[in-house]
């Protein structure tokens, strides 16, 4: 249809001009909505008549198509609304001696106001552009097209397979291109195409082979300043669920390079770089909002060439309200097992991320939190967690910071956390697998009614071996240096100041399976208490090395220690025990059999001494195999001897009484078992109660469950003594003492009170002053209170005296009137040697000598516990005419005198018998027995 048509020629010579009104075309197809192929209002037409009728050129001066739609239609078989030409009916032959097509020159042509509409079927294809604007100009010749194209404010909407890809989308384009059809070669020169906006600029050519199997390409483009929110709004609905929770915002520019063939099989290499300014980002799932991102992306790949294709990070920078990260590096491998190289730095303040954690991990953390990581990994390596491929290192600080989970605590206001994996920097080959060192300021860990832990200025790094196979021992080395550690647990306290040293902990050499720990450790000040037991050390250094053995069932026995141990000023308190045990010094080395105890100080109130000497079979001790032998050099300026029998009292008995508060000790002293311990003592003064003594020296010894004192020497104010005593305590109310008791210069008055029972042992004592020398040696049985089994007694006792007092009111006083005394103020015994032994409750008194004023008596006779007497007096000189016996009868308190025939001749000098002599040896005897084999209770 044709509204109307105008021809002009000659007034436009040497052009020839068309012009069309309401034209119309239309083809009416099966299938299509609309039976019109073409409507326009106008079109106007000029063509260069005289090129054309002279040179064969067609030159079309201008062509406008104007207030139009075009409507194209192509059914799913292929049938065109648009094939409206009659099929071609001339021969090849006919068409062969044809030259090529002239020079064509489109000048101008111009669409204004122009609609399309195109529908294909077979392709699903649905596109509608409305109010096209654009500039078409071009020359054709021989078989080159160089044209220009370009459009401008065009709406297009385009719908593939019932999904919109465009809706109403503005569309603007400038394409110089250069076209060889023969080759299908296609050159871009500065093209510039737009969607809403979204400019991008292509350099370049395109070349096709006839099929299009193959088109190698060269194109370069770019683009700057797409907001994101207008491409997402390019996206087709079908991808709004990726962005249902998701809000992004930011400028995304890039430039690249294309170079390469494109078929079925290969990409061409694509050399892009990506940016992002001013990215913003925000979810529903993610409660911190990302904000001033920037990315600055070079990707560089073929999609399918592994070894060439990767991914340059050049900076990817975010921030959240109060945080900030970045990364950068290298992603390669892209299609096999990706590689990452990647460095990372974090600003992060931590209360942003509470959000993140879930409500029933009741996990929260605070403060602030910098650092930097570098990454070396493959994806696989990730996903297998394979430590020991993988490459990190990094520095963190951490400031303010606070974690807490459930009753677990941790803070610290400054800490600096240095890592590394691998170990690049061992100290050994074995611990090359990690590194991780802390600085810390000040840090505090605790857990709600259970412990606290408070560590300040401290340093501590850690190397290990992988540590990951639990059937393997690893290598682990940590050292540390700190100003204070301080610690709580329950009733447990400890405090350390400037604690520092090394620990290594390693399988055994000879047992793989066994571990092996080295510790070098010191310290200033140590404080440590359990419940109301404390202990505190100004100084201490050890040195050590412990191996386990997992096979035995006692903690103790699975460790076995040697090294050196140094303690200064160290003061321990016990439970129940009034006074500190104090430590000035203890310097040793030790072993797992023995202890070389080079010096141990050690004061407990009134009591100081000083240790040296070996202690030997501690381990063999503990597990039950042999006696803890011991040999020391026992040096003390004064000892309270009840506090230390205190200390000592039942060690290994079953049946232990504990440590009495007053420093002394319920029921009777329990000799230590399972201990067989020499002490050579110099004790300057000892204590035990109101009783004191002086200048003690002697053997000590303790031997499993037998106390033995070996000719003890010492001072009182009393006399000189000699002691060796062997003390027994099989039962509780079944001790045993063996004793040599010597003591000489011994005032008679403080021998009877130093020895309550000796006055039932020789009462006549009560009736002498004076010093004089007393010897023991016997043996009983005690019950628990000290008091002798009358019917075990036995023993020897000898005492000599000159020149003791004879008092008033005793025995001998009345023996005195009888035998008509000088009237003295204070009778002098001349000379007083007797000797007496003891079998069970009965005591015989040997013949002895007693000589007093002008007399001289012998003395003899048996005297029972019960204190009756059955004695005999001969005179044997006297200034009497006659000789005279007096036998004594009778009890203490009913005595009888009876004169009666001298027992013994005059001048009779009793001889010594040397019982004491005979009971020192069997003393002696049974003391070697004691120690030779173990004693039978």
């Amino acid at each position: 249809e044709i509204g109307a048509v105008e021809l002009t020629f000659f007034s436009s010579f040497p052009n020839f001009e068309l012009k069309i009104t309401d034209f119309t075309l239309i083809n009416p197809t099966s299938g299509s909505t609309n039976d019109t192929l073409l409507k326009l209002a106008s079109l106007n037409a000029i063509v260069d008549a005289k090129s054309w009728w002279k040179k064969k050129e067609f030159i079309l001066r201008g062509l406008e198509l104007k207030n139009g739609s075009v409507f194209i239609f192509s059914d799913s078989l292929g049938n065109t609304n648009y094939d409206i030409t009659p099929a071609d009916t001339i021969s090849s032959s006919e068409t062969d001696g044809e030259t090529a097509l002239p020079f064509i020159d489109l000048q101008n042509i111009e669409l204004n106001n122009v609609n399309l509409s195109y529908q294909d079927e077979s392709l699903k294809l649905n596109t509608v552009i409305q109010k096209i604007h654009a500039q078409i100009a071009g020359t054709f010749y021989q078989d080159r097209i160089n044209a220009s194209l370009s459009l401008s404010n065009s709406i297009v909407s385009l719908m593939y397979e019932n999904e919109k890809y465009l809706q109403e989308a503005s569309i603007q384009f400038n394409i110089p291109l250069d076209y060889i059809p023969s080759t299908q070669f296609l050159t871009l020169d500065e093209a510039t195409a737009s969607v809403n906006d979204l400019q991008i600029m292509l350099n370049g050519s395109i070349e096709s082979d006839s099929l299009f199997e193959n088109i190698s390409t060269n194109l370069a483009y770019q683009f700057s300043s797409w907001p994101f929110k207008n491409i997402q709004a390019l996206l087709p609905p079908s991808y709004d669920s990726y962005f249902e929770k998701l809000d992004i915002e930011g400028l995304i520019s890039s430039e690249g390079k294309i170079h390469g063939v494109y078929n079925n099989s290969s990409m061409p290499l694509m050399n892009i770089h990506l940016l992002l300014e001013k990215g913003m980002l925000k979810s529903t799932d993610f409660p911190l909002h990302l904000h001033d991102i920037f990315g600055d992306l070079t990707i560089y790949s073929d999609l399918n060439t592994d070894s060439i294709s990767f991914v340059q990070i050049n900076q990817f920078e975010a921030k959240t309200p109060q945080s900030t990260f970045s990364t950068k590096g290298l992603i390669n491998h892209l299609f096999s097992d990706t590689y990452c190289n990647l460095t990372s730095n974090a600003k992060l303040q931590l209360d942003e991320f509470n959000p993140l954690i879930p409500d029933s991990l009741k996990m929260s953390v605070s403060g602030k939190a910098n650092g930097n990581i570098q990454s070396v990994f493959t994806l696989s390596q990730l996903e297998k967690i394979e430590l020991e491929k993988i490459k990190l290192s990094g520095l963190v600080n951490l400031t303010d910071f606070s974690f807490s989970y459930d009753s677990i605590a941790l803070q610290t206001n400054q800490s600096k956390i240095n890592f590394s994996l691998p170990n690049q920097k061992a100290t050994s080959k074995e611990t090359r697998f990690a590194f991780v060192s802390f600085d810390i300021q000040n840090l505090e860990a605790s857990k709600l009614n259970s412990y606290a832990t408070t560590l300040r200025n401290a340093f501590i790094s850690v190397e290990t071996s992988d540590a990951r196979d639990t059937d393997k021992i690893p290598h682990l080395t940590c050292s540390f240096a700190l100003e204070s550690l301080s610690a709580e647990l329950d009733t447990l306290s400890l405090a350390l100041s400037k604690p520092n040293g090394k620990i290594a902990l390693s399988p055994r050499t000879d047992r793989l399976d066994q571990f092996q720990i080295q510790l070098s450790y010191s310290s200033e000040e140590w404080n440590s208490s359990i419940g109301p037991n404390t202990m505190q050390i100004k100084n201490i250094h050890l040195d050590t090395e412990l191996l386990n053995d997992n096979t035995q069932e006692d903690v103790f026995l699975q460790w076995v220690a040697k090294g050196f141990l140094d303690i200064n000023q160290g003061n321990i308190a016990i439970a129940g025990y009034t006074h500190p045990i104090q430590i000035p010094s203890v310097k040793m080395d030790f072993e797992p059999e023995h202890l070389n105890i080079k010096e141990a100080q050690i004061a407990i109130d009134r009591s100081d001494f000083e240790l040296k000497g070996n202690l030997n079979n501690v381990l063999s001790y503990f597990r039950g195999d042999s006696l803890l032998r011991g040999n020391f050099n026992f040096n003390s300026n004064k000892t309270d001897l009840a506090q230390l029998m205190a200390l000592t009292n039942g060690i290994g008995n079953e049946e232990q009484d504990e440590i009495s508060s007053d420093s002394s000790y319920s029921g009777p002293y329990m000799v230590p078992k399972g201990i067989d311990l020499l002490l050579k003592a110099n004790i300057k003064t000892a204590t035990m109660g109101k009783d004191s003594a002086t200048n003690i020296r002697g053997n000590v010894q303790v031997k499993n469950g037998i106390l033995l004192l070996d000719e003890l020497k010492f001072k009182t104010p009393a006399a000189r003594m000699q002691l060796t005593a062997l003390y027994r305590t099989p039962r509780k109310n079944h001790l045993f003492l063996g004793i040599d008791y010597h003591m000489m210069d011994v005032e008679i008055g403080e021998l009877l009170t130093m020895i309550p029972d000796i006055d039932s042992l020789m009462p006549m004592l009560r009736s002498f002053g004076g010093k004089g020398e007393f010897h023991f040696a016997g043996e009983t049985y005690l019950d628990s209170l000290y008091n002798m089994k009358k019917s075990t007694l036995r023993g020897a006792s000898s005492i000599k005296g000159n020149n003791l007092v004879l008092m008033d009111g005793e025995t001998f006083s009345e023996i005195a009137k009888t035998l008509n005394f000088s009237k003295k103020t204070i009778n002098i015994v001349d000379s007083l040697s007797a000797e007496f032994t003891i079998f069970r409750d009965e005591i015989d008194v040997y013949p002895f000598l007693l000589v007093m004023d002008k007399y001289k008596a012998v003395v003899a006779g048996r005297h029972n516990f019960d204190l009756s007497f059955n004695y005999h007096i001969s005179v044997v000189d006297s200034p009497l005419p006659i000789k005279l016996g007096v036998d004594v009868n009778g009890t203490i308190d009913d005595l009888s005198y009876k004169l009666t025939k001298c027992r013994y001749a005059e001048f009779y000098r009793p001889s010594a018998r040397r019982v004491v002599e005979n009971q020192q040896l069997a003393l002696r005897k049974m003391i070697r027995t004691a120690l030779m084999e173990k004693v039978k209770e």
